[in-house]
C-alpha cells in the first residue's frame, strides 16, 4: 500500500473508532468550528474539501513543505493536483463516494488558479461562499504556522464525513426494508426515499436526478424520437458549460429543450432573464425554469412550478 494512502487509512480508522464509541473529539475550537463550516457547505465545495485533505496529507508526509504553495510553478512549490488525483480522490471514492470528485478536486478554478493560499493572497480565490473561503484559508495557515495539529484536523474532518455518510446510508437501508415485494422498488418506496432525501440538508442535487430519471423514461418510450438526452453535468459546474440542468439536443448537435431546476427557490425575474439570455440566438425551442418542492399532506406528491 502506498505510504500516503496508509496515512489516510490510519486517520480514517481513528475517526471511525471515535464515532462508533460515541466519543466526541476534544480538539482545538479552531479545528472544530472551521471544519464544521466546510462540512455544512460540502455539496457545493467538494473540491475544497479534497484540496484541504491533499494539503494536510502533504504536511504530514513532508513537514518542511509549505502547503500554501500548491503548484510546481511556485518557487519551492509542489504538485497538489498530482497527489490529489493519485491518492486523495481514490481514497474518497472508497470511503466517501458521495463526496468524491470524478478525477481531482483541482479541476475547478477555485483550486487550480495560481494563487498562494496565504491569508492575504487567498482572498482572491474564486470561492463564492466567503465563510468557506475563510475557513479553508484559516485551517491551511494555522497548520502551516503550527497553531493546530495536522493529524487532529484530518481525523475530525473524517469524523464528520463518516457521520454524514451514515445518515444517507440509513435513509436507503430503512426504505429498502419497507419493500413488500422482494427485489422490487414500488412507487410508495420510491416516494418515501425521495421524501426523506428532500428533507435532508445538502440534498440540492436530488431534484435534478429525479427529473432526469423521468426524462430517461420518456426517451425509452420513444417520445423524443429525433432528440438526444445529454448526460448530466457536474453539479458544481459553472453555467457556461451548458444551457440548463437537463438538456435535450437535436441529432444535428444543436440544443432543443432545456430544464433549469431550483429546489425551494421561487421563479423570479432574474431566473427568467437568465433563461432568455441563455436561449437567445440558439435553436432552443423550449426552456423550463422549474421550482420543485416535495411535501406531504394527505398524500405524497412532488410539486413542480413551471414558468
Amino acid at each position: 500500500m502506498n505510504d500516503k494512502t496508509a496515512v489516510l487509512e490510519e486517520l480514517h480508522a481513528q475517526a471511525v473508532s471515535l464515532f462508533e464509541t460515541n466519543t466526541k473529539p476534544s480538539y482545538s475550537l479552531a479545528i472544530i468550528e472551521n471544519i464544521d463550516i466546510l462540512i455544512q457547505e460540502i455539496d457545493k465545495n467538494k473540491s475544497i474539501i479534497s484540496a484541504l485533505v491533499t494539503s494536510l496529507l502533504t504536511k504530514m508526509c513532508a513537514p518542511e513543505q509549505d502547503i500554501r504553495l500548491h503548484r510546481t510553478d511556485f518557487e519551492d512549490g509542489y504538485s497538489a493536483r498530482g497527489l490529489d488525483t493519485s491518492i486523495t480522490t481514490p481514497f474518497f471514492k472508497k470511503y466517501f463516494p458521495r463526496y468524491a470528485n470524478k478525477e481531482s478536486g483541482f479541476l475547478t478554478l477555485a483550486t487550480r488558479e495560481k494563487i498562494a493560499w496565504t491569508q492575504d493572497d487567498g482572498q482572491s480565490l474564486k470561492i463564492r461562499n466567503k465563510q468557506v473561503k475563510n475557513s479553508f484559508l484559516t485551517i491551511i495557515n494555522l497548520v502551516e504556522n503550527k497553531t493546530i495539529e495536522t493529524p487532529e484536523t484530518l481525523v475530525y474532518l473524517f469524523y464528520r464525513l463518516y457521520g454524514l455518510s451514515l445518515q444517507y446510508k440509513q435513509v436507503f437501508d430503512e426504505t429498502i426494508e419497507t419493500v413488500n415485494v422482494a427485489g422490487i422498488l414500488n412507487i410508495q418506496t420510491i416516494l418515501m426515499m425521495i421524501e426523506k432525501h428532500f428533507a435532508m440538508r445538502l440534498s440540492s442535487r436530488l431534484p435534478v436526478v429525479a427529473m432526469y430519471s423521468l426524462y430517461q423514461l420518456l426517451f425509452e418510450r420513444g417520445l423524443y424520437p429525433h432528440n438526444i438526452l445529454r448526460p448530466l453535468n457536474v453539479h458544481t459546474a459553472s453555467d457556461k458549460h451548458g444551457y440548463g440542468d437537463i438538456e435535450v439536443w437535436n441529432t444535428d448537435n444543436t440544443p432543443f429543450e432545456m430544464v433549469e431546476i431550483k429546489h425551494n427557490i421561487s421563479i423570479g425575474r432574474n431566473l427568467v432573464f437568465d433563461a432568455v439570455k441563455k436561449s437567445e440566438n440558439t435553436t432552443i425551442q423550449r426552456y423550463y425554469p422549474q421550482k420543485i418542492i416535495f411535501y406531504q399532506r394527505k398524500r405524497n406528491c412532488i410539486s413542480t412550478n413551471l414558468f
